[in-house]
């Protein structure tokens, strides 16, 4: 796979995975004494099998249940917006947290691996193979874990306002992206 495809795909898993729109319920966990530091790695852990998973599995799932790859883009193309116009209209106040285990389930599913990941994952393993998404996941939660490092060793330095701002510009491209797999899904069933 070219160098610039590859790393395009990392961005856009990157971009999908938004670790930034975790950060208001790890800054709550922070107010709430809470490890942070714990719930960040095993957050990524698990959203990291999670993905692997899904990558090696997602794409016999289309004869499983029947389906094609177009009626899969289009309904993850649906997720993804939805998802996508959340992040950029959030004003979910994310304050709420209970216990350190079940924090680190809402963290690695749904905000991590949610469906619109799942989606993606699954239509890419099916597109490019599994051993090259394979590939690609390992790099992006590479990235997922870096950012989670930082916010996990510098939370109190961290300004919720500037990491809501970098959030919503995410979303943004997680509608067009939402946009293009509903149109390419629209366009191969439609021809």
């Amino acid at each position: 796979m070219n160098f610039l495809i590859s790393m395009a795909l990392i961005a856009q898993l990157f971009v999908l995975i938004n670790p930034l729109s975790s950060f208001p319920v790890l800054m709550a966990a922070y107010k709430n004494k809470m490890n942070v530091k714990k719930i960040a790695y095993s957050a990524t852990l698990i959203a990291f099998v999670i993905a692997v998973i899904i990558a090696l599995i997602g794409p016999s799932l289309f004869n499983f249940f029947g389906i094609t790859v177009d009626s899969f883009r289009i309904a993850g193309g649906i997720v993804l917006l939805f998802l996508g116009l959340e992040t950029i209209n959030s004003k979910k106040d994310k304050e709420t947290v209970g216990k350190v285990d079940s924090l680190i389930s809402i963290l690695a599913t749904p905000l991590l691996t949610g469906p619109a990941t799942i989606s993606f994952i699954t239509l890419k393993a099916f597109e490019i193979g599994q051993m090259t998404i394979l590939t690609n996941i390992v790099a992006a939660f590479i990235l997922v874990g870096a950012v989670f490092i930082v916010f996990a060793y510098s939370i109190k330095k961290i300004n919720p306002k500037i990491i809501d701002i970098t959030s919503r510009v995410l979303g943004l491209f997680l509608a067009a992206m939402a946009i293009e797999m509903i149109i390419h899904g629209w366009l191969n069933i439609s021809a």
